[in-house]
């Protein structure tokens, strides 16, 4: 075989391996979808109406301007995300906003895809690594901005890789860069930026001088953080909602630990973890390097414990795990692969048209969608205006929110976590609400309510005592009214 016929193989071989990793992250979210999953979620929405707010007053919030819960200490730290949610929603509607969910996570597989290149080769065991890992970005992200954590860490491992490999001190300013911008556009997961700086700190090839350009490095990240609306309360704020006793009972399901929410999968990642460990250090050893913990190592290991402590965490184990097989395919067939990022790109900008596609074709409205939907109509016909207080419970509060009503609650750990919004028990007193107390509901001052139908028996009998009653109910939610149905 000559080089030109090389060449052309290796092409074939780099365009199958991202067409398959792209391929699986697409045909995933073309699954979920049509199952009913939709990628227009909760917090989703909650953006959308945090940028409308941010945009028509000209300033962040300093205090929650949308719940019921007036006065209680709140800023929104990813503003640029939610400007740009609120955008794209005014201007393509629910469509724009599936769109370009969708366009992140295969952008997420994409740079997964280009920093999983072991020194620019590509094979099989790459190309199945990529298409797992690109399909659970598409059930795990559900419409979150959750592909941008894992850019951000793809491209800090990549820097930290190059360098420690002989590469440039200047590529350690990628970490300080990557942490400016996580704390924008996602602060409750700026750690991202900070994980590869201090795996590197304990990687066993450095000395003393290379630990201290890591260290000096990782300060230097967290300092960067800091440039946030929140400032340097920032850097508590993911360690305040993990750790919080009062979140444990809202029902925020990826704040809980993995060993709770998904014991199995929790010892099956456990297994995968040590089982790829062993096999880098038995790599190392054969390859005549020293048995010592590298930065891969550690990433894969510290994701790990950080998983099972938080579900929320176990997309940044798997890519991390993704990163850290990257390092000992030296045994994958192929020569070395050119400007993988441009090509990266490429396919991305191509499989556009099929996102298109694809949220023409997945339903308009989920059937949860539909029926809330149909519950905010009953709001609307019994005489509820914009700006109007309702009583409801997590699963609804950010679709009120983007309707314009005033809702109980809605998906922000924040508010309900006293150690972040200035020591007020929100929860208690929404729970004291939910559980049916005369009172609480009467200092609401809500004259409506919205909540999965048969859910709160409690609330139901109680509202119903005080007067209201009750104007929709198709199974799925309820909603209810202290004023006759004109």
């Amino acid at each position: 075989m000559d080089r030109t016929d090389t060449m052309r193989r290796a092409r074939i071989l780099r365009w199958a391996s991202l067409s398959a990793a792209l391929a699986a992250c697409a045909a995933t979210l073309a699954a979920v979808s049509l199952t009913g999953w939709s990628l227009f979620q909760p917090d989703t929405r909650y953006m959308v109406a945090i940028g409308r707010w941010i945009v028509e007053n000209g300033e962040l919030p300093t205090s929650d301007p949308l719940t019921l819960h007036e006065g209680l200490a709140y800023i929104c730290q990813q503003w640029p995300l939610c400007l740009a949610a609120a955008a794209v929603f005014d201007a393509f509607g629910e469509a724009g906003i599936r769109c370009a969910a969708a366009a992140l996570d295969i952008a997420a597989t994409a740079t997964l895809w280009a920093c999983t290149l072991d020194r620019g080769r590509t094979g099989a065991v790459h190309m199945a690594a990529s298409a797992a890992v690109g399909a659970a970005i598409a059930v795990l992200c559900n419409s979150t901005p959750r592909g941008i954590d894992v850019m951000a860490l793809c491209a800090c491992y990549a820097a930290g890789r190059k360098w420690a490999r002989g590469g440039r001190d200047s590529l350690l300013a990628a970490f300080p860069a990557a942490g400016f911008a996580m704390a924008q556009l996602n602060g409750a997961l700026w750690t991202v930026a900070l994980m590869v700086p201090c795996c590197l700190i304990l990687d066993g090839r450095l000395d003393r001088h290379g630990r201290l350009k890591a260290l000096t490095a990782a300060m230097s990240t967290a300092a960067a953080c800091m440039l946030n609306p929140y400032g340097a309360r920032l850097l508590m704020v993911p360690f305040a909602t993990m750790s919080a006793n009062s979140l444990k009972s809202v029902g925020i399901g990826e704040l809980a630990p993995w060993t709770e929410a998904a014991p199995a999968q929790a010892a099956a990642a456990c297994t995968l973890v040590s089982a790829l460990v062993l096999y880098r250090l038995r790599v190392r050893c054969r390859g005549g390097g020293r048995a010592l913990l590298e930065a891969g190592d550690l990433l894969v290991l510290g994701t790990l414990m950080l998983a099972l402590a938080n579900v929320r965490n176990e997309l940044l184990l798997l890519t991390s795990m993704a990163l850290a097989l990257s390092d000992i395919q030296g045994e994958v067939a192929g020569p070395r692969a050119r400007r993988p990022l441009a090509l990266a790109s490429l396919c991305t900008a191509a499989l556009l048209a099929a996102i298109g596609c694809l949220a023409a074709t997945v339903p308009a409205k989920t059937a949860i969608e539909e029926s809330a939907a149909g519950a905010l109509s009953s709001l609307a016909a019994a005489g509820a205006e914009p700006g109007d207080a309702v009583i409801c419970d997590i699963d609804v509060g950010s679709e009120l929110e983007l309707a314009g009503y005033r809702p109980l609650l809605d998906t922000r750990a924040e508010l309900f976590c006293p150690e972040l919004n200035g020591g007020t028990d929100a929860w208690g007193q929404a729970r004291s609400v939910l559980t049916g107390d005369a009172a609480a509901i009467g200092e609401t001052g809500a004259d409506f309510a919205v909540f999965p139908s048969g859910a709160y028996p409690a609330l139901e009998k109680a509202l119903t005592g005080l007067g209201y009653a009750g104007i929709y109910d198709d199974g799925c939610f309820a909603a209810y009214a202290d004023r006759p149905v004109p």
